[in-house]
């Protein structure tokens, strides 16, 4: 199906760095269907990409972020944001309507910064260069997405040491990608260490997909192992 402006609308935003409304695209539920996925949750769509849209660009300042990051910013931070992106030339307005695959690679870049220079979390920081990393393979740019794969790797590590979450859920999906990050840097032992770690956590049973994804990468390593002994 042909990407057309039919499928998107649009929602009023308040930037948190300048404090000024713009209008943010959004993809209409109705036209997002995922065709496949990889074991990373990166999605294949049939037409439109609602990955594409999950980064808000303010058209006034240039400030990047997500619905996640749509937080209050604190003067400092509003500080070092702007020191950046007044010598930064953002047209704004090439982010309010359909977005092509260069676009959202450079809102994501974009984000990134932002969120790096106001010391987001972790997690945020590692969630940002994964989508960035699948970005890049979309585009088949198989060195960009290694280096930006390889972030969201060392984010996420730092994450589960250091950020607590009392989201049974979202702490399985983070050990589980940590471990697959692992294998796709050629780290297998440390994939084996959280795979295991995620089929032998005591609360596994209540989201049994992550445990037989992880045995799925498992025997993926095996296979390898085998291959290569």
């Amino acid at each position: 199906m042909q990407v057309n402006e039919e499928m998107i609308f649009h929602i009023r935003v308040t930037c948190p760095n300048c404090g000024q409304e713009f209008l943010h695209p959004e993809v209409k539920t109705k036209y997002i269907a995922v065709k496949k996925q990889d074991s990373d949750f990166c999605a294949y769509y049939s037409s439109i990409n609602p990955i594409f849209y999950d980064v808000m660009i303010c058209k006034h300042c240039g400030y990047g972020f997500t619905k996640e990051t749509n937080v209050p910013l604190s003067e400092p931070e509003k500080a070092a944001i702007n020191t950046i992106l007044s010598g930064w030339h953002t047209e704004g307005s090439q982010y309010t309507g359909l977005r092509t695959l260069e676009q959202a690679i450079k809102a994501y870049n974009l984000a990134i910064l932002c969120q790096e220079l106001r010391n987001a979390k972790d997690s945020v920081k590692g969630s940002l260069y994964l989508r960035l990393g699948w970005l890049y393979r979309y585009q088949g740019h198989k060195e960009n997405e290694a280096k930006a794969l390889q972030r969201a790797l060392e984010f996420l590590k730092r994450a589960y040491e250091r950020e607590s979450t009392s989201e049974l859920k979202k702490e399985l999906r983070m050990m589980y990608l940590i471990g697959d990050l692992s294998y796709r840097n050629g780290d297998l032992k440390e994939a084996v260490k959280w795979f295991q770690a995620v089929t032998q956590h005591p609360e596994v049973d209540r989201y049994p997909v992550f445990a037989r994804m992880s045995r799925s990468r498992w025997q993926d390593i095996r296979e390898e192992i085998k291959q290569k002994g």
